[in-house]
């Protein structure tokens, strides 16, 4: 209770209003809001989430929960069960799902796969401890070096291990420019940060200033495009952030929005991004200067005019990186930047 009190007064000093943030949370992400992003059937978690979070562990996470449910004395382990069963639960009423939500409970879910691995390999374990030192000298160094595995049974370690390749592709390759592009902008000249860089891309697709970490790009000098949700009560079924209506149509957008030439001093724009929590002034009040940096997926190049536009502008690619087949919808093409050179 202290605790709550506590956060009761602090967040009220700060918001100047009575405030509960952990209440205000739960309010808007149980309204329709959290539905602008998607939703999702009310079975995901236990059918989407659980697999993605678990992979190869999950029969054996599943059967841990079962030895929990049958043994009566193995409070701690019910109480873990409790803990992702109620979590699941609560999460599922919401519309709008994603599979982060629940990863805090990936290692309770891997408790139960590891009691589950050490009970089915019981007999294992105890086969392996009858071999005495005399025959451990004459076998070769590699069962040597089975016997310092886990007392698992080797095909369960077989299993899980199935999954390592692709962890280590998806970790270090896969989709991999979005934050390539940020080294690259990071190791630029101060000088030429100074002109600004524009963020073409859906929101999101980069860390950003959490990667950046350059003065220099402070103050508006950085801007992408915003997906700010519905939080003034607008009608979801006709509400567009601004990702959704510049990739409408990105010629338009780049033409009305932008000014009819390239001013070579890169003045800040006027307003490139919605403010979060703000009410916009005009509906779509979004007006941009041209940057000395843009940066983008490759299939906006594919978009209708956008090509030759920027290079009638004076802006050409610099730098490229990524796999044509990479990513998904606007997310494909690879990450391209273009600077310009002048017209």
């Amino acid at each position: 209770m202290p605790s709550f009190c506590s956060l009761f007064a602090l967040d009220s000093v700060y918001y100047r209003k009575p405030t509960f943030t952990p209440f205000n949370f739960l309010l808007t992400n149980l309204s329709s809001v959290s539905l602008f992003y998607g939703s999702n059937a009310w079975h995901f978690y236990l059918t989407q989430a659980l697999p993605v979070l678990c992979t190869t562990t999950l029969p054996f996470a599943l059967y841990g929960m079962w030895l929990a449910m049958s043994d009566k004395h193995a409070v701690a382990l019910r109480n873990m069960l409790a803990t992702v069963a109620w979590s699941i639960s609560i999460y599922s009423l919401a519309g709008h799902k994603e599979w982060r939500f629940i990863h805090p409970l990936l290692p309770l879910l891997h408790v139960f796969a590891a009691k589950s691995l050490v009970d089915l390999s019981e007999d294992f374990t105890k086969q392996r401890k009858l071999i005495n030192k005399t025959a451990a000298q004459h076998v070769s160094a590699l069962k040597m070096l089975s016997q310092g595995l886990p007392p698992i049974r080797r095909r369960f370690l077989f299993l899980l291990s199935l999954t390592i390749p692709v962890s280590v592709y998806i970790v270090l390759f896969y989709c991999s420019a979005p934050i390539s592009v940020m080294k690259y902008i990071r190791n630029l000249p101060a000088s030429e940060l100074d002109g600004g860089i524009g963020l073409l891309m859906p929101c999101h697709s980069t860390p950003g200033h959490a990667y950046l970490h350059r003065e220099q790009l402070a103050h508006g000098k950085l801007w992408a495009l915003s997906c700010e949700p519905p939080l003034q009560g607008q009608n979801l079924s006709t509400y567009h952030d601004q990702t959704d209506v510049f990739f409408a149509s990105p010629i338009e957008y780049l033409q009305t929005r932008f000014p009819a030439l390239v001013d070579p001093t890169f003045p800040l724009s006027p307003f490139p991004a919605s403010i979060p929590g703000a009410p916009p002034a005009t509906e779509y009040p979004w007006t941009h200067e041209w940057p000395r940096y843009l940066v983008f997926f490759g299939a906006l190049l594919e978009e209708e005019g956008v090509r030759n536009l920027l290079e009638a502008k004076g802006y050409n690619e610099v730098w490229r990186k990524g796999r044509e087949w990479e990513g998904e919808g606007q997310r494909k093409g690879a990450v391209r930047v273009w600077r310009f050179k002048g017209q």
